[in-house]
């Protein structure tokens, strides 16, 4: 099992992770192997420097993302997949509460 560390610089720690960085072998596709070794690095980030670990237990798997079910996440999947999470947040994007976005 090869395991790829990413710079802790490129990992944000709060927010989404971009779709490069979860693309460790820069072959344009997510694998599952891919996503949890992210994940894992994620949360030794925040257990490291001392941050509070609210919903980690909560967090969408792989297949939550990998809507067609082939095993390998594109940008797109992913994409979609975190903006439907950020929209279904308890408070909605950005700590609004979800009809305060639809008001501009």
């Amino acid at each position: 099992m090869l395991s790829i560390s990413v710079n802790a610089a490129n990992l944000p720690a709060r927010g989404p992770i971009a779709f490069s960085v979860y693309d460790a072998n820069g072959d344009g596709v997510i694998s599952e192997q891919e996503f949890y070794d992210i994940r894992a690095q994620r949360i030794q980030q925040k257990v490291d420097q001392g941050m509070p670990m609210r919903n980690v237990g909560n967090s969408p798997d792989f297949k939550y993302f990998d809507t067609n079910g082939d095993g390998k996440l594109t940008e797109t999947e992913l994409l979609k997949g975190q903006n439907t999470m950020m929209q279904n947040r308890p408070n909605g994007p950005k700590g609004y509460g979800k009809g305060m976005m639809q008001q501009q």
